[in-house]
Formats: C-alpha cells, sequence, structure tokens
C-alpha cells in the first residue's frame, strides 16, 4: 500500500494509455466504439485516485475486459448486450461517485490547515463521511464485476481465467 506517488501516477499513465490505445489486449483489450463515450480512462483514474481496491480488479476484470474478448470468450448477443447494460451504469457512477468523494477531501484539506483553528468534530465527521462513500463505491464495483461474471456460463468462465494475468 505504500506505493510511491511517482509511481503510482506512472502507472495510472501507462494503464490509461492502455485503455485508450484501440489495439491494446492487456486490461480492458479493445474498448468497443460505444463504450468511448463513457471514458473508461477517467473511470480508471478517479479508481486510482479514490477507491481502494483497483488493484483486485485484475483478478476480477470488469466490463471492458468482457467486451474487449468478446470473441475469445464466445459471449453470446444477449450477454454483450447485458455487460454492456453494466458497463453504462457503473462507469457514470465512478465518475460521480469520485467527484463527490474529490469534494470532500477538498474540503478536510481546506479543515486541516494550521492557520486555522481546529474544528476537530467536523473533520471527524468528513473523514467518516469520506470512508462510507468510499466503501460503497467500492461495493458498487465488485458487485458490478461479479454481475459480469454471473453471466458466463462455466467454459466461458474457465476462459476468462485463462486471459487473466496469473499473480
Amino acid at each position: 500500500m505504500g506505493m510511491n506517488a511517482g509511481i503510482r501516477r506512472g502507472l495510472l499513465v501507462a494503464g490509461a494509455l492502455l485503455l485508450t490505445n484501440p489495439g491494446g489486449v492487456l486490461a480492458h483489450g479493445m474498448i468497443p466504439a460505444d463504450m468511448a463515450p463513457l471514458s473508461p480512462g477517467r473511470v480508471i483514474a478517479v479508481m486510482e485516485s479514490d477507491f481502494l481496491v483497483p488493484d483486485g480488479f485484475g483478478r476480477l476484470p470488469g466490463p471492458l475486459f468482457y467486451l474487449g474478448h468478446k470473441k475469445a470468450l464466445g459471449l453470446s448477443r444477449d450477454q454483450i448486450g447485458k455487460i454492456r447494460k453494466i458497463a453504462r451504469t457503473i462507469m457514470p457512477a465512478t465518475v460521480r461517485q469520485g467527484k463527490a468523494i474529490e469534494a470532500l477531501k477538498r474540503r478536510v484539506v481546506r479543515l486541516s490547515d494550521g492557520r486555522k483553528p481546529l474544528r476537530e468534530e467536523e473533520l471527524r465527521r468528513l473523514l467518516d463521511r469520506i470512508g462510507r462513500m468510499e466503501s460503497r463505491a467500492d461495493l458498487d464495483h465488485i458487485l458490478a464485476h461479479r454481475a459480469c461474471l454471473a453471466l458466463l456460463t462455466p467454459v466461458q468462465r474457465k476462459r476468462l481465467f485463462s486471459l487473466l494475468p496469473s499473480r
């Protein structure tokens, strides 16, 4: 967890480049054209800065991975439609949640200014609220990723896990 901020930023930039590279086949594979307006790079950036578990999603990928590997997975039209619906829900929600969390963090920074009187109770309330919001955002992501997984047949699941990097 103690990753240097510069290293995290570098990994984030590399990840964003891979996500926006239409030929990329790593984290998310090819981004379907109709998913581009959802700004997957922005979603990942928000997750990296505000959510607890983005690294864990390498073992449980999200909708864009499934859509980017639909042929390898042998997804049906129905499965593709359901996965697109999940993507269209979770990706904008991630950005909204991230913006709200960032706004609260900015308030914490202002309240923490040593040149001003300490308002400890307000700081406690804000930090508790941030913790609850981050936890909810993480849970929402895990549930969306698991919803995609639930759509797969046992054979497709086996294919999925063969596509993921081994750790």
